[in-house]
């Protein structure tokens, strides 16, 4: 019987100068409830499992090698965490900063930056970043 490989994928959170995941820190800013926060980690999971391929239906483009998951429970926010491929491997994420999605637009406009930023001061100390749960 032949047994069917698969990458198993990991996420990272890039923590700031205080040791602080921002997307925690983000989440606790605008209020995210559990049930946002549970749907947000139901993503992750599945992106832990089966990469990022299978959210296919549910991610942004941003452009530059930067990604948006859109994640969303009946009644609640639109959270749309960044993210890029790797960087220090070819099967793991790291989520750079938050963001939601209001009318259909990237909230804060300027939250792709704010990724770009932290990329490069993750690239400089890659110890300042972790694993860990949203919810």
């Amino acid at each position: 019987m032949d047994v069917i490989p698969f990458k198993a994928w990991r996420a990272w959170f890039y923590v700031n100068q205080f040791d602080r995941n921002v997307v925690r820190d983000w989440l606790d800013e605008i209020g995210a409830s559990m049930p946002d926060r549970e749907a947000l980690q139901a993503l992750i999971d599945i992106l832990e499992f089966s990469g990022p391929q299978a959210l296919s239906y549910c991610t942004l483009d941003l452009g530059s090698g930067f990604y948006a998951i859109k994640s969303r429970h009946e009644g609640g926010m639109y959270l749309s965490p960044i993210y890029c491929k790797g960087p220090f491997s070819d099967t793991e994420i790291t989520f750079l900063a938050g963001a939601t999605i209001e009318h259909k637009r990237l909230k804060p406009r300027y939250a792709p930056g704010i990724a770009e930023e932290n990329l490069e001061a993750l690239q400089q100390a890659p110890k300042r970043r972790r694993r860990e749960p949203v919810t």
